[in-house]
């Protein structure tokens, strides 16, 4: 199993991540997913402490929110405990090992520039979806940012650089391109979103809806 390199950080996470993307983007960002996110049971691949989470839940009857960091499941569990609508499990955003087609919807959040295969992570959304689900995934980037901004995510780096441990070989900016690429190759159709701007990062942002099952039609 690959080492925890998210564990170490879980205490000030919440603060790092805003430092680190700008609160202004993280509060744009949160308000698209719960936005987007359909009514019923959703499913959230790498939730971390859950600071997406809870504007997931308010928008729909059930989240299952899933992390393979077992130091950041049990801060979730804390800071999610007074929701009665959501359960927080260890699980790989690779294999979940949830039931083909179980959700209404996946969520993703700031998972996939992170983890090696990107391509499997959407491929096990698009397994776990039902025929006619959504799946909404937000990452941020660099792309489309000036030189200014640029030098300003850099510096801040440099001020908060416990960051760089969470480097790991095969990690990439995800565009807005790249990510309606992903989700177009892994079979979804309808879909529809834009790049969202803020002062110190973007974020790529789309929501998309798996096929429906064609009807059955008696020969």
């Amino acid at each position: 199993m690959p080492k925890d390199v998210w564990g170490p950080l879980v205490d000030h996470y919440d603060e790092w991540h805003s430092y680190m993307a700008g609160a202004d983007l993280v509060g744009a960002v949160s308000r698209a997913v719960a936005g987007a996110v359909p009514r019923g049971y959703v499913v959230e691949l790498g939730c971390g402490t859950g600071i997406y989470t809870r504007g997931i839940a308010r928008s729909c009857d059930r989240v299952l929110a899933l992390d393979a960091s077992g130091p950041m499941v049990e801060q979730a569990r804390v800071e999610l405990a007074h929701l009665a609508n959501v359960e927080v499990r260890e699980a790989d955003a690779y294999a979940t090992g949830l039931p083909d087609g179980e959700a209404d919807g996946v969520v993703a959040v700031n998972l996939l520039h992170i983890v090696p295969d990107p391509e499997l992570v959407v491929r096990e959304m698009r397994r776990i979806v039902r025929p006619g689900g959504s799946v909404v995934i937000a990452d941020a980037t660099v792309t489309g940012l000036s030189a200014a901004r640029v030098l300003e995510s850099v510096w801040r780096t440099v001020r908060r650089p416990e960051g760089f441990k969470t480097y790991r070989r095969g990690q990439h900016d995800i565009s807005q391109t790249t990510l309606e690429s992903l989700v177009h190759e892994a079979g979804f159709e309808s879909v529809a979103g834009d790049e969202i701007d803020g002062k110190v990062m973007n974020s790529a942002f789309i929501r998309a809806t798996a096929p429906a099952v064609s009807p059955i039609v008696d020969a």
